[in-house]
């Protein structure tokens, strides 16, 4: 080997030379590194190809808080995808890099910087087959990010002591100074006051208008070859966008201006801050288009409050935010079945032919938060077991509190060793398929039914509560909806279930029902908390119960209401006296036993 004539800084850094050239002299030192990177590369091709990764799914949330715990869900999303890479920069450097002259460790250096970056896209290869032949991806940047990061710490531990004394110094400034700017920009970007934007009334009228215009262009109706085009003007994407805000922000206020080729956004959210209330002011303007399955953007303008985004960094950021969208295993189905977006002044169509969504695609799109393989297994047993014991006492007819106190005994047995949130959550899905509507099933994958299994079904589905079977229904379907959303989706759900009934050739609304609603998603909440609530919940079903521990009595409200009515004695959906009455239905829900 060749000796070094360089005098050394101390006694430290000879003594590691010295390592390294008996490492080398070895034979192995520098390939047991390149065997590692070879290794580690491996893995990560064999994660992307596995699918490790979780989405983030936006019915997760609603309302500020819970907005911001999704940002806050993708920012460590993206912090996991960089620090998989960082291994790879580090080996990298570590099988490359040298202590030679300064002119030659910083041609190592770039080397490893190179090699880092093609080993990356290599281990990212599942994405980019994926996403071929766009070359752009959004989620080659933390990656790469990553692998970079990787080369700079592996190349500092080559340098010797005092450099990797200052290194964690280096770090600290090299995250200080992004967090300072982000405070800066976020400060920015909230205002004292919104942006002067005129509330549209959602009314039910306009909920059942819009539910019937889509409907009537359902794209599953369609054959192949065969298009639709469904034609939104300024007004009903007004409407769409406050009906929107009124589930997940209900202070927030959005308008969209429709121009030839051009759109604008612009959307006012207040943000609970220092105590008080400031104002997230965001508007857009550019368009859209689709071409071979495939999204482009052009967003010629954005301003967040006072800040104004350079165009430069628009142009930089938005074809990786269309990459995503593209890449996004929820959207996807739909950008490919769209063949045109058509902007016009006053109107947007939006032409796309058949669309067939993939095997599990209303767990992806729901998110695995909560579906995952354990709680499917275990709803399965549930259902299996209510049927079960239904089939082998055909008479007299199963009752609400039995079949609870059947799921909830289960639950508790297998809690022991377990988790009961998650037999909770499987207890309360199964007694949403069985007892609350078929549809709930698809999201628990195949439950094997046997002939003799046909009639206790169809026992369970007349299953009285009150005497109604419609509440069985209200109650146990709204609690499935809390566990794969949050309990605005799921009492928004409800509520449009009423207001399409208010309409005519619909029973008309219900406040009983509405209670209905609202008691089924308060159970799924409290069942499936924390650990201490979903025990205390199934000791308190599992030895038998009464019905008023988790369903009021609901026989003297209102119902059979029709929209005229509704609107002239209790001033529509969030008048005055419906108002009144839905705080009513609140404090009849509180004061349930099983809720206190």
């Amino acid at each position: 080997m060749r000796p070094h004539t360089e005098p050394f800084d101390n006694k430290k850094d000879a003594l590691l030379l010295a390592g390294d050239q008996a490492i080398g002299q070895k034979g192995h030192g520098r390939g047991l590194y390149w065997v590692l990177l070879a290794a580690y590369i491996l893995f990560l091709v064999y994660r992307g190809w596995s699918g490790c990764d979780e989405n983030v799914s936006p019915w997760r949330w609603s309302g500020v808080n819970r907005f911001l715990g999704w940002i806050v869900g993708l920012a460590l999303a993206s912090l996991r995808q960089f620090a998989y890479f960082v291994p790879v920069g580090v080996l990298t450097a570590m099988a490359i890099c040298r202590r030679p002259k300064q002119g030659r460790r910083l041609l190592f250096e770039a080397l490893a910087l190179f090699m880092a970056a093609t080993f990356t896209i290599v281990a990212c290869s599942p994405e980019i087959v994926r996403l071929w032949p766009a070359w752009i991806s959004a989620g080659l940047v933390f990656p790469l990010l990553g692998g970079l990061f990787g080369v700079w710490a592996g190349a500092t531990w080559l340098r010797g002591w005092r450099a990797r004394l200052v290194f964690p110094l280096k770090v600290a400034l090299l995250l200080f100074l992004p967090i300072l700017c982000l405070g800066v920009l976020v400060w920015l970007s909230l205002e004292a006051k919104p942006l002067p934007l005129d509330a549209v009334q959602v009314t039910s009228e306009e909920k059942r208008r819009l539910v019937s215009l889509v409907r009537s262009k359902d794209p599953r109706s369609l054959e192949e070859g065969q298009t639709h085009t469904l034609s939104l003007t300024e007004h009903d994407l007004d409407v769409l966008l406050a009906w929107g805000l009124s589930i997940g922000l209900p202070s927030g206020k959005a308008a969209v201006d429709l121009e030839p080729d051009s759109a604008s956004l612009s959307l006012s959210a207040g943000i609970p801050f220092r105590g008080g209330t400031r104002y997230l002011n965001l508007t857009l303007a550019g368009g859209a288009k689709i071409r071979d399955g495939t999204l482009g953007m052009d967003v010629q303008r954005c301003t967040a409050g006072s800040i104004q985004i350079p165009r430069w960094l628009l142009d930089a950021c938005i074809p990786l935010a269309a990459s995503w969208l593209n890449q996004d295993s929820r959207f996807k189905p739909f950008v490919i079945a769209t063949r045109e977006i058509g902007i016009g002044p006053g109107l947007v169509d939006v032409t796309y032919g058949r669309v067939d969504l993939p095997p599990g695609y209303r767990e992806d799109f729901l998110g695995s938060t909560f579906l995952n393989e354990e709680v499917l297994v275990s709803a399965r047993v549930q259902i299996a077991h209510l049927l079960a014991v239904v089939g082998q006492v055909p008479k007299p007819r199963p009752t609400f509190e039995a079949c609870m106190a059947t799921v909830f005994a289960l639950a508790r047995e297998r809690s022991v060793g377990g988790d009961p949130v998650v037999e909770n959550q499987a207890a309360i899905l199964a007694l949403g398929a069985l007892l609350g509507h078929s549809r709930i099933e698809e999201f628990l994958g195949p439950v094997r039914v046997e002939k003799h299994d046909r009639a206790a079904r169809q026992a369970l589905f007349q299953v009285l509560l009150r005497g109604r079977s419609d509440w069985t229904r209200h109650f146990c379907v709204s609690a499935a909806i809390a566990l794969f959303s949050n309990g605005a989706v799921s009492d928004a759900a409800g509520l449009f279930k009423e207001e399409l009934d208010a309409g005519g050739g619909g029973s008309g609304f219900s406040f009983a029902d509405l209670l209905a609603d609202r008691a089924g998603t308060v159970f799924a909440t409290y069942a499936t908390r924390d650990r201490a609530a979903a025990l205390a919940m199934q000791n308190r079903l599992a030895g038998g119960f009464q019905v008023d521990d988790v369903f009021p009595s609901a026989e003297d409200l209102p119902e059979g209401i029709p929209d005229a009515r509704l609107q002239q004695q209790y001033g529509g959906v969030g008048g005055q006296a419906y108002r009144e009455m839905v705080e009513e239905i609140e404090r009849r829900v509180s004061q349930c036993a099983a809720y206190r």
